[in-house]
């Protein structure tokens, strides 16, 4: 397996959890994993380095073996607005700049150390068209991605605050452990201070 100069070779644990993620999404024999094996590269990052940035092009697939990530723009008053969280044990991209390879309109920042495997973009396009399982992957994929985009925009919506943050609490209850007040209610859609009077209201019920 390919590594980055600098890193430390990833284990053996590391390999079974992104070849049983894999499989999670689509069926893959041993050829199959095997023609991953022979793409994929690891990657540490530190807390709050950027893995992309807006205007680059989205020229990988990430797999975050461990570690915490945040997806955000910066809107026209300059605010920084969270999109997406992905926790470890997860895919990471910007599919539509992947798929295109146009420059992306977001940030990747990490919110811890991370580690991740990377596969990039030519490789993966050689394995979309020698195998038909990874094929079926990259439509099972880009599935799976815009359902987890999509989610936050039917949220925005079609709940009020109070809704989405039960919402949240009930189906990503780890995000009020990780990540802070401040960019929870980016997230949200609301003020800091509106999520702050929303959770008060909430714990008198």
């Amino acid at each position: 397996m390919k590594q980055r100069p600098g890193n430390t070779k990833a284990d053996e644990q590391a390999i079974n959890i992104i070849i049983a993620a894999v499989k999670s999404i689509a069926p893959m024999s041993g050829t199959d994993i095997e023609l991953m094996l022979a793409i994929l590269q690891y990657k540490t990052v530190k807390k709050h380095q950027l893995l992309l940035k807006e205007g680059e092009v989205s020229r990988n697939v990430y797999f975050l073996v461990s570690g915490f990530f945040r997806m955000y723009y910066i809107d026209f008053d300059g605010n920084e607005i969270n999109y997406r969280f992905t926790d470890q044990h997860n895919f990471l991209v910007d599919f539509q700049s992947f798929l295109i390879q146009k420059p992306s309109h977001f940030y990747w920042e990490a919110m811890q150390d991370a580690e991740l495997f990377v596969l990039p973009y030519r490789d993966i396009q050689d394995a979309y068209a020698s195998s038909p399982a990874w094929n079926n992957f990259g439509r099972l994929m880009a599935e799976h991605v815009y359902l987890q985009l999509n989610e936050r925009v039917e949220m925005l919506l079609f709940m009020n605050p109070e809704e989405r943050y039960l919402h949240l609490l009930k189906t990503k209850p780890e995000l009020f452990e990780k990540v802070s007040q401040f960019h929870l209610s980016s997230y949200m859609g609301v003020k800091p201070e509106s999520l702050s009077r929303l959770r008060k209201r909430l714990l008198k019920k």
